[in-house]
């Protein structure tokens, strides 16, 4: 891999860390250049500002994200099956980390004047709300759009529970969030 890339590949897994840690608004570049183990000149090579990194961090992990819900969706049975994958998808998530909720949804919150950050994680939930909308449509809801929205709430809600009762509660609001989804399902027409 070239040097270049390399820096490149260390610095967004740097970024995504450390911003998910600590917060976009009180991390600064020096902190996400150690992390990475890169100077301060590099991180600027690659990226014209911390807002155009922070965008660059919240895009991978969208892709990441992504690339996991697509292999789980790809195993789920039809119909409702494959909406309530997206719930599977999100409590093997929290299994593995998410200890402070969702990333996009505390970008958002830390940075609501920045376009770059806030583009990339409206980009997300547009993204999650689309998939949704398809999926309810798939499994022949009634209002594939409105189902999806709400499906979109309850996500949403289980990454504020963890933001403001920990990482432990992520079990939890998880299991509360797929029964409301399964009621949400069969309310709309679906059997769950």
């Amino acid at each position: 891999m070239h040097r270049k890339t390399q820096s490149r590949t260390r610095l967004l897994a740097a970024a995504e860390s450390v911003f998910y840690d600590q917060g976009i608004a009180t991390t600064n570049i020096d902190t996400v250049a150690r992390a990475a183990e890169v100077t301060k000149p590099t991180v600027y090579a690659h990226f014209p500002s911390k807002s155009a990194l922070a965008a660059a961090a919240l895009t991978a992990r969208h892709a990441r994200r992504r690339a996991e819900l697509d292999t789980r969706l790809a195993a789920a049975g039809p119909g409702e099956e494959r909406v309530l994958a997206v719930f599977a998808c999100l409590g093997a998530w929290y299994e593995r980390g998410g200890h402070r909720g969702c990333a996009f949804v505390n970008a958002a919150a830390q940075s609501p004047a920045d376009d770059e950050i806030l583009g990339a994680a409206r980009e997300e939930k547009q993204w999650l709300h689309d998939t949704l909308t398809e999926l309810c449509a798939e499994a022949r809801l009634t209002r594939p759009d409105l189902v999806a929205s709400q499906l979109l709430l309850l996500i949403d809600g289980v990454a504020g529970r963890v933001a403001v009762q920990g990482h432990p509660a992520a079990a939890g609001a998880i299991e509360a969030a797929t029964r409301a989804a399964k009621a949400l399902i069969t309310a709309a027409g679906g059997r769950s």
